[in-house]
């Protein structure tokens, strides 16, 4: 089964989070940048009103995937821009499973959540799962059980499908 770990990093948080999940799962890794890069108080306000960011060209076209995890920051309580542009652009999803991964300051990752999965399944993809990481746990590299309970829950769910 092919698994695709999408993300968007700003700082590395999240990047570090993804890359550990990814190497759990033996996925491919697909990271998410902007075209262009603008100042934090406008990339909140953007996350804030659900606003979209041009991105530069990624993988959107899942034909060949079986299953996808989409990875956040939560700014201003939800996801962002660049992950927003992102789902807007996903094809050939349908009937496909995915799990969500939010990594925040200290609130917003269930709302994320809620916004990726409303974005996905109306797509007619299927949720699995999903995991929050804490920003202080990453810098201080104690959100490794997060990431395994997460990648486990998508092996048990990728197994049953075999």
């Amino acid at each position: 089964m092919e698994i695709m770990v999408v993300y968007y990093s700003w700082h590395g948080h999240t990047q570090k989070v993804v890359e550990e999940l990814a190497n759990k799962l033996n996925a491919r890794l697909e990271r998410i940048e902007e075209v262009k890069d603008s100042h934090i108080a406008i990339k909140g306000m953007k996350a804030a009103f659900r606003l979209k960011s041009d991105i530069r060209p990624c993988k959107t076209d899942l034909s060949d995937i079986d299953y996808l995890v989409v990875a956040s920051p939560v700014w201003a309580g939800h996801m962002t821009p660049a992950i927003n542009k992102y789902l807007s652009l996903v094809t050939g999803s349908s009937e496909k499973c995915f799990s969500v991964l939010a990594e925040m300051s200290k609130s917003g990752g269930d709302q994320t959540i809620k916004d990726v999965r409303k974005s996905l399944e109306k797509k007619g993809m299927q949720f699995v799962s999903s995991a929050i990481t804490i920003e202080e746990e990453v810098e201080s590299d104690n959100y490794r059980d997060t990431v395994s309970k997460l990648a486990d829950s998508i092996k048990k769910y990728v197994k049953s499908c075999e």
